[in-house]
């Protein structure tokens, strides 16, 4: 996964809840909860400063019933913008990007205050790196399976 340089610990306190909340909601955003989403979002939560938090969220994720969002105006658009792209490759990173997932990604575009194009943008990015992992599988198959010529 690309890192955007997002240093959530550097966050404030509402932008840490707003994102962590979008957290959850990407990760629900399919409509399964994977075991290992589980364990994938402790960790990504851990910037938050409350165990107690975390573990309410995780919950929440589990019941699917995580907290609603609001728009997000305190944030720099630079972090807002590091924000959906990071949301966008965690949702892509399972190689697939359905479209509750990206009906999710327009809406909190639409709560960062972006216009639709940009979204739209920022999935088509994610599609090709999708495309360029597949390839690559697809390659590291083709290439063990060929035999040396030496």
């Amino acid at each position: 996964m690309i890192s955007t340089g997002l240093r959530p610990d550097q966050l404030d306190t509402e932008q840490k809840n707003w994102y962590a909340v979008a957290i959850c909601g990407a990760i629900i955003a399919d409509g399964n909860v994977a075991p290992e989403e589980l364990l994938y979002l402790e960790k990504a939560l851990s910037f938050l400063p409350s165990r107690e938090k975390v573990a309410s969220l995780i919950q929440a994720v589990k019941d699917q019933k995580i907290p609603p969002l609001d728009t997000l105006k305190s944030a720099s658009r630079e972090t807002q913008s590091r924000m959906l792209v990071e949301l966008t490759s965690v949702m892509s990173a399972d190689n697939t990007l359905s479209s509750r997932e990206m009906d999710y990604l327009f809406n909190i575009g639409k709560k960062l205050g972006f216009e639709r194009e940009f979204v739209q943008a920022i999935m088509r990015w994610a599609n090709e790196g999708i495309m360029l992992r597949n390839k690559l599988s697809h390659l590291l198959r083709v290439g063990t399976e060929l035999e040396p010529e030496y």
